[in-house]
């Protein structure tokens, strides 16, 4: 199971990787939705799973492993208790060591090496350094007010600051200004004695009236713009490239040449940041640098290993995952 904050993915598998059952329910991210909601929805997609992987699947069971977000909530045992009770209301018993973090989970989509590196930058950020398969160290994942350097959000504040500059100089906007303020004050132009700092300022108590967290929704269009040569989008590009890059750095000797899993929708969807990270991700080290695979599917692998699996297989692994072997990093 993938356990994340908007969706939960539980997928039933034989010890070979052979899918027999998947299913899909809200975020199970007890800090997101509170260990009740959270339960719930945990044991909707793995009841459903395992209905879908026939009626024999749920006595089948040999090894089951969560990824959940939140991970760290479950030091506390009333939350542990409830999420522990999800599995077992959903078919399943429980053996006190099936949840770990989403991140062990998407570092194990992306290699099936047990030691080395995982940045997820979505709507967050954070890099997580891997030992043993297990989270040892993190940088950043601070959220949205302290830190996310590099994420979805921080880009999209980038972006909507830079728009609020533009629109306060009164002259014509960028590609980024221009895709960011049509989205946030379509139609709105100023005129007669209203002044262009005024205008911006209306932008600006616009996106002030909206959740913070929505600014993530313009990390697309810094891509777009800096695909038309924008340099402002550019200047965010490289930015966040350069954050990201120091998170990893934070959590890894200098030298080192482990691999580097990259995860989250900025990294996944973006290709000039992804680009321009690797390129200071693997300066000087050669270090590989990956894309995550299917995270669900890593979670199975994972259980599989557990159950006495070889880990080291390369071909079990992508079997699991969707990981391509024969591609040891991501193309500069």
């Amino acid at each position: 199971m993938d356990a994340g904050g908007t969706t939960t993915r539980a997928l039933v598998t034989t010890l070979d990787g052979v899918p027999l059952g998947e299913a899909r329910a809200g975020g199970a991210n007890p800090n997101a939705h509170g260990p009740e909601r959270a339960a719930e929805q945990l044991t909707e997609a793995i009841g459903s799973a395992l209905d879908r992987a026939g009626p024999t699947a749920r006595g089948s069971v040999v090894a089951a492993v969560v990824g959940l977000a939140g991970v760290s909530l479950l030091r506390d045992d009333t939350i542990r208790e409830h999420m522990e009770d999800a599995l077992v209301k959903a078919g399943l018993t429980p053996g006190g060591d099936e949840f770990v973090g989403d991140d062990e989970v998407a570092f194990a989509s992306g290699t099936p090496e047990p030691h080395g590196t995982v940045l997820i930058a979505g709507t967050g950020a954070i890099a997580t350094r891997i030992e043993g398969r297990r989270r040892v160290r993190t940088a950043d994942g601070m959220g949205w007010l302290i830190g996310d350097e590099g994420s979805a959000f921080w880009i999209g504040h980038q972006a909507a600051r830079e728009t609020a500059r533009q629109m306060s100089l009164g002259g014509e906007l960028s590609p980024l200004a221009r895709a960011v303020a049509k989205r946030v004050v379509p139609g709105r132009r100023p005129t007669g004695e209203y002044r262009p700092e005024e205008h911006a300022r209306d932008f600006a108590r616009t996106l002030t009236a909206a959740p913070p967290i929505g600014l993530a929704e313009f990390a697309p269009l810094v891509t777009e713009a800096h695909r038309q040569g924008d340099p402002s989008a550019e200047v965010i590009v490289n930015a966040a490239a350069g954050h990201l890059a120091q998170s990893v750095h934070q959590v890894r000797v200098p030298g080192e040449r482990l691999p580097v899993v990259l995860a989250g929708g900025v990294l996944i969807r973006s290709a000039p940041i992804r680009e321009a990270l690797t390129h200071k991700l693997t300066l000087g080290t050669g270090a590989p640098v990956l894309r995550a695979g299917r995270t669900e599917g890593a979670a199975a692998w994972l259980a599989a290993v557990n159950a006495g699996v070889d880990g080291g297989d390369p071909a079990l692994h992508a079997a699991f995952t969707g990981a391509d072997p024969a591609a040891p990093s991501v193309p500069a």
